[in-house]
Order: structure tokens, then sequence, then C-alpha cells
């Protein structure tokens, strides 16, 4: 696979030893940091007036974000493989779902394995390591697969998107309209 876009590789995860490891049972705080680095903060739940309830925090004091795997087993998560993406406890899980306002993603109590994780080199079935930059991919995005980005959106919106988000303010060149099909790319080789 080819290498992923360096604009894109903008998560890392941090807060326990080791490889990043899927967790079926979530309890408060058990879980990682989602680091930033186009803003340098971190990804976390909290309240929107418009859209999805995420926000970013200036520590890495809240370690909600956990990963589950379709096979149910806790193990190092792996590049490239299926994820539900969770944040929190509860309704936890993210997954792609229109709205009117905002990323277009809903907050699920069930695992939606609709997620993957890579690294630069687009090498599958390597584990996550900690601390490292990494793409996150949702493959239910319409009308592909696509990248889920920091976007500097309207006071009172979660600030994240997708690459295809019109008002992405990434790196404007022609690679921006490769971002797409890569990941689709990507997430076809699951």
């Amino acid at each position: 696979m080819s290498t992923i876009p360096s604009e894109v590789l903008t998560w890392q995860l941090s807060g326990k030893t080791g490889n990043v490891r899927s967790q079926n049972t979530y309890t408060a705080n058990t879980g990682y940091s989602l680091f930033c680095s186009a803003n340098k903060r971190y990804l976390t739940y909290g309240k929107e007036p418009l859209g999805i309830n995420l926000v970013y925090s200036t520590t890495d004091a809240d370690k909600k974000i956990h990963f589950r795997l379709p096979d149910g087993k806790e193990r190092d998560v792996l590049t490239g493989e299926a994820v539900a993406f969770g944040i929190g406890g509860g309704d936890a899980f993210l997954y792609y779902n229109n709205r009117t306002a905002g990323i277009n993603l809903s907050w699920s109590g069930a695992a939606k394995h609709e997620w993957s994780i890579w690294g630069a080199d687009g090498k599958q079935g390597v584990p996550i390591v900690q601390g490292q930059p990494y793409a996150l991919i949702n493959k239910n995005v319409q009308p592909t697969a696509d990248f889920l980005v920091y976007l500097d959106r309207a006071p009172g919106m979660a600030d994240v998107g997708w690459t295809s988000s019109e008002n992405w303010s990434g790196k404007i060149f022609q690679a921006v309209k490769d971002y797409g099909p890569k990941a689709a790319a990507l997430v076809a080789m699951l």
C-alpha cells in the first residue's frame, strides 16, 4: 500500500504502557488519551450546542478513548483492521450518521466496527504504538471512506471533519483530492 498523506497523520494515542490494545469493558478513565497534532489538544467527550458532543482539552487527563474488535478479543490493535471507536462510557461508540449540523457522526451503545487506524507507511497488520502519529478512517463516510481530521468549525460545534469537508483547512493542493480514494483503497484491503 502507498504511504498515508502527512496532513492526516494527526492522531496520537497515549496514557497506558505498551501497544494500543482493545478493551471490551470500559470504566471511567481507563482508556487512552487522543492527541491531535493539528491543534495541539486532546479530543474527548464534551457537550456542544450543535452536532456531536466532542471537544478538545489542553491536558491528557481524560483517558476515555477505547477500541473494540469484531472478534471480541482483548489484544493489540493492528493497523488496518476494523475497530469500534469509543469515547467514554454509555453510548460511547462513534459511527457515521447524517446530521444537519457538524460532522456526520452519532453515538451508539453498540460497537460499530467501521473505523481503522493507519500508520505513515500504510502497512496493514502492524501493532499501534503509543505516541506515534496515525490516521483514523471511517469506511462508511459518503460518498467514499474518509480520514477524520481537525476542522476549525463555527463556535458551538465539534472541531472535527473529513478531508472531503468543504472547509477543511488542511494544506490545499492536488494531493488533497487523493485522500478520499486513498482511504477507500485502504478500507478495501480489510
